[in-house]
């Protein structure tokens, strides 16, 4: 009787740690430079701001985002935390959904 053994799938190897680690200290920067903004009462608004204005007054209700950081800062660090995980889901795309049909056919 032949004994398959599994192979083991390695989840933080070297591409996907360096990714998390380069996108956390982005974040890191982002939100240390919104925190410095905002104790030096420094203006940065952006179009996400003015249409969330024009759509509080048009409504008469106030908004309140989820983190508040002042301008586009929110936007940024939005982006950047989905850039690097897209990178992560994409370079682990085998590993969490598997081959296709056609690449085992191929294989």
């Amino acid at each position: 009787m032949i004994k398959v053994e599994k192979e083991q799938v390695q989840w933080f190897d070297p591409f996907t740690r360096n990714v998390l680690i380069t996108g956390l200290v982005l974040l890191f920067l982002i939100f240390c430079s919104a925190f410095y903004m905002d104790t030096h009462k420094m203006e940065a608004g952006g179009t996400d701001d003015l249409v969330n204005n024009m759509a509080a007054q048009t409504t008469h209700v106030e908004h309140h985002p989820l983190i508040e950081l002042p301008g586009d800062a929110e936007v940024s660090a939005f982006s950047v935390a989905n850039f690097f995980a897209g990178l992560v889901v994409g370079y682990n795309w085998r590993k969490l959904f598997g081959e296709t049909g056609q690449e085992k056919a191929k294989g």
